[in-house]
């Protein structure tokens, strides 16, 4: 039975449960041991910088990568980490454990193509280009004979034997005031841009120049720098730029008002050969000589023709015509001054009238006013007056009315004219059979001929009561 039913086979004991902090902490040890430097390429998809460190993500086609730079190490990229910059970061791996998520502890970026000096130098080249400071119309023109000279540059360099020699034997004499700085590390630029602010602040110089020897990339980054660059352009003085040789453009170059290939060349070009200007004004001076001496031997040709012109010999005459009228001047002068006392007495005598009458002047508002109250009782009486004229009118056209020949008619009354008359008919004796009349009425008129007349002596009543009516004439 045993042989056919075996025992079971006791389980494997369970693994020991990890709190999360635990698990965390072994996963985050194994990370920074594991991967504690590795480099990784990819493009910048997002950078911040919160309380001076940088938060960013890294990212290809097939994924993200979170990643994080603390202050100290961001301060020493040499250029701007933007997003969609493809940049190899190096560092390690590390775990953040608030989120349970792994992120890259970054130290260092490299740009990938170009070198990361020469990606800051585009970058702050665009930047300042698009701020007008390389402009050619801010550049100031470099003084032809400077007196006072100073120099910002290494006293231990070749350039500040290289500048003083070249100006000793152009021009020895020259007042040159050297500020020494440091032209490499890092602190290079911060000492150039003070030398140069420190310059302009003590004021009385011709000419600023900022010399460097050459030198490797690296070796001129100091002048490359921003603050360096905007030092330069806010200089009262006009200056020169003579970093490293020929080849080597910087962003100093493009900020100055002159631009010299090397230190020497900045000495050649900020003053000219004490022999060469010798000469020049030499010539200068003979070529002045034979102007003037040209000018007075032609003055005088011209002298001596006007001494013998005909002009000249009237000269006298002109001037006696002159004197007469200087005289004829000065008389009507003085006459128009004698006449002068009695106009002003006029003057005098006209104001101390008008000023006698300025009582009478001044009383005429008041007598304004009384002519503007008594035009007032004038306009109301006369209103009153037209009023009851207008009253007497009305009563009289009413009388008149009542005694015209028109209100007679229009109570029923008719009046008779011959033909060709204007007087009324007033007998029927007047008129004989035929005789074309008119009958003015109340409303119209009527012809007729007459067919009948009667002369009763007593005419009756003017109508009838019974019977038919008379038949009219």
């Amino acid at each position: 039975m045993s042989r056919m039913f075996p025992s079971p086979v006791p389980a494997a004991a369970p693994p020991r449960p990890y709190t999360v902090s635990e698990l965390l902490s072994e996963v985050g040890q194994v990370l920074r041991t594991s991967w504690r430097d590795l480099s990784v390429v990819g493009e910048i998809g997002r950078f911040d910088v919160r309380g001076g460190h940088g938060y960013f993500t890294l990212r290809d086609r097939g994924g993200t990568l979170s990643g994080v730079i603390f202050a100290s190490e961001l301060k020493r990229i040499p250029f701007a980490i933007e997003p969609g910059l493809e940049v190899v970061a190096r560092g390690s791996l590390d775990l953040w454990a608030p989120q349970g998520r792994f992120q890259l502890k970054t130290y260092s970026f490299e740009p990938v193509g170009a070198g990361a000096l020469q990606l800051a130098f585009e970058q702050l080249k665009a930047r300042l280009a698009a701020e007008g400071l390389f402009d050619r119309a801010r550049k100031r023109p470099i003084p032809r004979l400077p007196v006072r000279i100073a120099l910002v540059t290494s006293p231990e360099g070749a350039a500040i034997r290289d500048i003083l020699s070249v100006l000793a034997r152009r021009f020895d004499g020259l007042s040159v005031t050297i500020f020494p700085v440091r032209v490499q590390g890092e602190t290079a630029a911060a000492d150039v841009a003070q030398a140069i602010e420190a310059l302009n602040r003590r004021g009385g110089f011709d000419v600023l120049i900022v010399a460097r020897g050459g030198g490797s990339a690296e070796d001129l980054a100091p002048f490359n720098a921003e603050r360096l660059a905007r030092a330069l352009s806010a200089s009262a003085i006009p200056t020169i730029s003579a970093i490293g040789h020929e080849t080597d453009w910087t962003i100093c170059d493009l900020v100055a008002d002159l631009r010299a290939a090397t230190p020497s060349a900045a000495a050649e070009l900020v003053v000219e050969r004490k022999d060469a200007l010798r000469r020049l004004v030499v010539d200068v001076r003979r070529r002045c000589e034979r102007a003037v001496s040209g000018r007075i031997r032609l003055s005088r040709a011209r002298l001596a023709a006007l001494s013998r012109a005909e002009g000249l010999m009237r000269l006298p005459y002109r001037l006696r015509a002159w004197r007469d009228g200087v005289a004829q001047s000065r008389g009507a002068l003085a006459a128009a001054l004698e006449r002068r006392p009695a106009i002003e007495r006029s003057r005098l005598t006209a104001a101390r009238t008008a000023l006698a009458a300025f009582p009478r002047i001044a009383g005429l508002d008041r007598r304004g006013e009384r002519v503007l109250h008594l035009r007032g009782l004038l306009e109301e009486r006369t209103e009153r007056r037209l009023a009851r004229q207008r009253e007497r009118l009305r009563s009289r056209a009413e009388k008149l009315e009542l005694v015209s020949p028109l209100a007679v008619l229009a109570r029923g009354y008719a009046v008779a004219y011959r033909e060709g008359s204007r007087s009324p008919l007033l007998s029927a004796a007047a008129v004989r059979t035929g005789d074309r009349i008119r009958v003015r009425l109340h409303d119209g008129e009527i012809r007729a001929v007459t067919r009948e007349t009667s002369a009763a002596a007593d005419p009756g009543p003017l109508f009838s009561r019974g019977g038919a009516p008379e038949e009219d004439a």
